[in-house]
């Protein structure tokens, strides 16, 4: 889960806080030292090192391989900084906290958002600028896409014995359901980027993603429509409900990648300036 730090001039500051949707930073402030490390996730688009820990409800349902977390299981992450090592320039090293994020289990006071509360807060423990509910929000969207998970994106990894634990991966993960879409219904800051030669792509139909997108959703879904694309050998689309920011991938012919397939993906940043990445794939 990444959220975008940036904010409107005249847009209601609500930094500065200890709690946020009803959880407080203080409750669970030595997650480090008190909790089971479960797994360490880098992303390689924010260069983010994320280390992820579980509390005893949390941990035993995770290393059952069940989806159904019960109340009182509680997740908290810390996001740190990255940057290379001047001396060792081929590796990675952590250079300082970025944030820290709860996820806690209450079927009740958190039903509309998969049973799940979420909360961020920046390095002093404090939250940021964004409206508490639309981060919530955009954090639910995004982890509905492990819904076969519980809505927990973290498989659990044993740092001492390796021992195989109980994975959701081969359990199917959330359908993303996709509809056919004409190109010149497009909206022009997207249909420019289609050759005129294709009278129609695929989009994704999720109201929840769409609605709730942030910066992370972007980069997220890119794999899903690589996918789609190879099935359905056309350009597949996923936009905000606003069709301000989207990603799309193409696929191209291109004598670089010779008898390799290859992609085109377009993106917009944070401004909602189009960044095109190309690249060559085997089918």
């Amino acid at each position: 889960l990444f959220i975008s730090l940036s904010m409107s001039a005249f847009a209601e500051d609500y930094s500065g806080k200890s709690e946020m949707n009803d959880i407080k930073y203080s409750s669970y402030k030595d997650f480090a030292t008190k909790w089971e490390l479960v797994t360490i996730r880098f992303r390689k688009d924010t260069g983010e090192m994320r280390l992820t820990y579980g509390n005893k409800l949390a941990v035993d349902a995770l290393k059952k391989g069940s989806t159904q977390y019960p109340d009182g299981a509680v997740f908290a992450k810390t996001g740190i900084h990255t940057s290379s090592d001047p001396q060792f320039v081929s590796s990675v090293v952590p250079k300082g906290i970025r944030r820290f994020q709860y996820m806690v289990k209450d079927k009740k006071k958190y039903a509309s958002t998969g049973g799940w509360g979420y909360a961020l807060f920046d390095s002093n423990g404090k939250t940021f600028p964004e409206d508490p509910k639309t981060t919530q929000d955009a954090c639910y969207a995004c982890h509905t896409i492990v819904e076969n998970r519980g809505d927990v994106f973290s498989e659990p990894f044993d740092f001492v014995k390796n021992t195989k634990f109980p994975s959701h991966a081969e359990r199917p993960s959330m359908k993303i359901k996709f509809e056919w879409k004409e190109t010149k219904s497009l909206p022009d800051n997207i249909s420019t980027h289609i050759p005129a030669s294709i009278p129609k792509i695929r989009s994704v139909e999720n109201s929840i993603l769409r609605k709730n997108l942030f910066q992370g959703t972007l980069d997220e879904m890119k794999p899903i429509l690589e996918e789609e694309s190879k099935v359905s050998k056309t350009p597949v689309l996923f936009m905000s409900e606003d069709n301000k920011r989207f990603v799309i991938v193409i696929p191209k012919t291109s004598e670089e990648c010779m008898e390799m397939g290859s992609y085109e993906i377009i993106s917009t940043d944070m401004n909602n300036k189009p960044i095109v990445e190309k690249f060559c794939t085997h089918d």
